[in-house]
């Protein structure tokens, strides 16, 4: 039988719905579990890595035989002195885990799982169910640090975006810089913002120390973090595509297109 034309021009144009539903889930359960990791790494200043390297070539220099460690002191005098105090900061990998959703799943889906597990973190407390590190609810939009939990879906949809077309080394750079940039933005206008209102509606008498906490908590959750925010993106990235590869196998359209002239199995039958 003649292949007729609505045959050659039929494809399924959405993508599997329960793949995109099983994907988003997942991306969602992955922001969760990484709300509850804790990495304890040194801040991030300059003094206190250069002290770090320091310290871990002393230790490195203690590991060898006694005659290399006479001859290394030697070379470098201040390896012989003992490690220094090196102050530790703890690190929570959420938003290079949202940049690396958002480049698996995509900048729609990224944006819906990252969603996703905003809200339920939002309403899961009325559930018992808490999936914020500081507990959750309603009220959480009154922490300091909600704006960044924001940001996680910005970081998520931009990280998407900036790969969604290609895969080249620039655009993987590219996804992973303007996904922490993006999130670190919202979360500080979110911070800013919150001390703007709260001055507004309640008279700068009310908060007379908003200059410095501003300054502090922009400190605490953006300067400190972000050089392990964009470490552990590129990171992510890097080993990202295998999951890209198999996301896309998931969400793929149950038939394409034919080519002109390929007739239906069920035709040559």
């Amino acid at each position: 039988m003649p292949v007729s034309l609505a045959g050659i021009l039929e494809q399924l144009k959405r993508r599997s719905l329960v793949g995109q539903v099983v994907v988003v889930l997942v991306g969602a359960q992955i922001l969760s579990f990484g709300s509850f990791v804790c990495l304890d790494l040194p801040t991030a200043t300059q003094r206190n890595m250069l002290a770090f390297l320091r310290n871990q070539a002393v230790v490195a220099t203690q590991a060898l035989p006694e005659r290399a460690q006479a001859r290394v002191r030697q070379a470098v005098p201040r390896l012989a002195a003992p490690a220094g105090e090196v102050r530790v900061s703890r690190y929570v990998p959420v938003v290079p885990l949202s940049v690396f959703i958002g480049y698996i799943l995509g900048s729609a889906l990224g944006l819906t799982a990252a969603t996703l597990y905003l809200g339920a973190g939002l309403v899961g407390p009325c559930l018992g169910i808490y999936l914020f590190a500081a507990g959750g609810g309603v009220s959480y939009y009154q922490q300091p640090g909600f704006g960044y939990l924001l940001g996680m879906a910005a970081a998520s949809y931009c990280a998407g975006w900036a790969t969604s077309k290609r895969r080249t080394s620039f655009r993987q750079l590219l996804a992973a810089v303007t996904g922490v940039g993006a999130a670190h933005g919202v979360g500080l206008a979110y911070l800013l913002g919150s001390c703007l209102v709260s001055i507004l509606f309640d008279g700068a008498s009310s908060f007379p120390g908003w200059r410095p906490w501003v300054f502090e908590q922009a400190r605490n959750l953006t300067w400190y973090p972000l050089p392990y925010d964009l470490l552990f993106s590129f990171a992510l990235i890097g080993v990202g595509f295998p999951f890209r590869w198999l996301v896309r196998t998931l969400i793929a359209p149950d038939m394409g297109v034919r080519p002109r002239g390929q007739q239906r199995i069920e035709d040559l039958v």
